[in-house]
């Protein structure tokens, strides 16, 4: 049996409001101040902001995301997507010979 991962990682888009006289600033930088963001980044197209997370499993990362994210006044919808499987990250390729997929529980 496999070991399972210590850390699963997610990426979340996020519909929000502006808020009056400070746009998406002040959602933006209280969004970024919670230790599970690893990043967060104001977009172009469908949704305003792109979010990544980190956590110890699933669970505690979907939530963070139902419990934290979605609750904050602005939030209009969040979209989770969760990583599976890397391939390539910071410019380098993963090593493709070991499965290194989450579990699902």
């Amino acid at each position: 049996m496999k070991k399972a991962a210590e850390k699963v990682t997610a990426v979340i888009e996020l519909k929000i409001t502006p808020a009056k006289d400070t746009g998406f600033a002040k959602i933006a930088q209280r969004i970024a101040k919670f230790p599970q963001v690893d990043a967060c980044f104001l977009m172009s197209g469908a949704y305003d902001l792109l979010v990544f997370v980190s956590g110890k499993s699933l669970q505690e990362v979907a939530h963070f995301v139902s419990a934290e994210l979605s609750t904050i006044d602005g939030v209009l919808s969040t979209a989770t997507h969760f990583m599976l499987k890397t391939y390539k990250a910071k410019g380098l390729l993963a090593e493709f010979a070991s499965d290194n997929r989450l579990p699902v529980v």
